[in-house]
């Protein structure tokens, strides 16, 4: 059974790319500038990637984006927009007008196309909208546009995720909108977790061993539940305090460290942390927990600069996500833990199971590691 969990493990590491948080994700801010305009401004900000993908701007072929292969598809970009945006005040679409043409802008060492916005919703209220969208999701499925509205009459600002599973929201400014904040950051911090393979064989190697004793000089099944759990537990607060302080620091701009030397950090400590199974130096793996969980914290924080902050409520973004992050953790762990107490009851386990296990992370981990530097 562990044979095959770690088979899984492998199939799907294999097939990640070695930056495992870039994401494709799309901006939409736009802010009514006095209570008696019926029309918000602002602009949208799409990936050229993602962009290309849907209209093709690249005539020659050559890979290389250049400017005036972007002019001549300007109209079909517009008109991508038109057809994939919809913005409707009282249940009516507002006109979405361009004003300015394309405009070159740049996100976290990526090239956008930027585009001057203006909703005109002729006369009707803008306290209550419909944000509809559609672009990109048939092509990357985890696609996200992050959405940021000001409504007039002085109204906060509504900040919202839309994905390919809700491609639309209602907006009342009336109301609070912290509940959805919550709600959205809560949800992407989960799905991170999931599609972030990296985090997740950190998580797995520093387990492997949780059902195990080193006594000497060997490994043996520790068969206390109660205490198998608390060691658990000790691991995964450790590395909960470590990851929060610096997605916290991060994503507060109180720090800015490089994304490659972090991504890099993060592969070498799954290869530190295989090997310490193997050759079994530190055993309490609280303390190689904690200093590895505030690299792994400035990785998640590159997401979630990435997927972008709520103007209104930036903390609760932050501790939503995080609590996200820390939601995915357990449901991992809450898989996880059955198998390895099966698993700990096999002689084999003890003798080579882990081992096994701990290699086959390790030289993914190496593997990562050529890649990021």
């Amino acid at each position: 059974m562990m044979i095959r969990f770690i088979g899984l493990i492998l199939f799907f590491a294999v097939t990640c790319a070695a930056q495992a948080h870039q994401m494709s994700t799309a901006y939409l801010n736009l802010q009514a500038e006095s209570s008696g305009e019926y029309a918000l401004q602002g602009q949208l900000q799409i990936r050229w990637f993602d962009l290309d993908s849907q209209v093709k701007m690249d005539s020659n072929l050559d890979g290389q984006l250049q400017w005036q292969e972007v002019l001549k598809q300007q109209p079909q970009i517009m008109q991508f927009i038109q057809t994939n945006l919809s913005i409707q005040a009282e249940q009516q679409a507002c006109v979405l007008l361009m004003p300015e043409g394309l405009r070159a802008d740049q996100h976290y060492d990526e090239g956008y196309m930027s585009v001057k916005l203006v909703a005109d919703c002729q006369d009707r209220s803008l306290d209550n909208l419909m944000v509809s969208y559609s672009g990109i999701f048939d092509q990357d499925p985890e696609h996200k546009l992050i959405v940021n509205l000001g409504g007039a009459n002085n109204a906060g600002v509504a900040s919202h995720v839309l994905s390919v599973k809700q491609p639309q929201v209602s907006i009342d400014f009336g109301t609070s909108n912290w509940l959805s904040v919550l709600s959205s950051y809560v949800y992407q911090g989960i799905v991170h977790i999931f599609i972030g393979i990296d985090h997740i064989l950190f998580l797995v190697v520093l387990v492997l061993t949780s059902v195990l004793i080193y006594q000497n000089g060997q490994w043996k099944a520790k068969l206390d539940n109660k205490q198998v759990i608390k060691d658990t537990a000790w691991i995964i607060t450790a590395f909960t305090l470590a990851h929060s302080i610096t997605l916290s620091a991060t994503a507060l701009g109180w720090i800015a460290p490089s994304s490659r030397w972090v991504e890099f950090g993060i592969a070498i400590s799954i290869v530190l942390t295989a090997v310490n199974n193997l050759w079994p130096v530190v055993t309490r793996l609280s303390w190689i927990t904690f200093g590895f969980g505030l690299l792994h914290g400035m990785g998640f924080a590159s997401v979630l600069g990435e997927l972008g902050l709520s103007q209104q409520h930036t903390l609760l973004s932050i501790l939503a996500f995080n609590l996200g992050v820390e939601v995915g953790q357990l449901l991992i762990l809450l898989v996880l833990l059955p198998v390895l107490f099966f698993c700990r009851s096999k002689i084999w386990y003890a003798k080579y199971g882990f081992k096994l296990g701990s290699i086959v992370i390790g030289l993914i981990a190496i593997n990562w590691s050529i890649q990021r530097f």
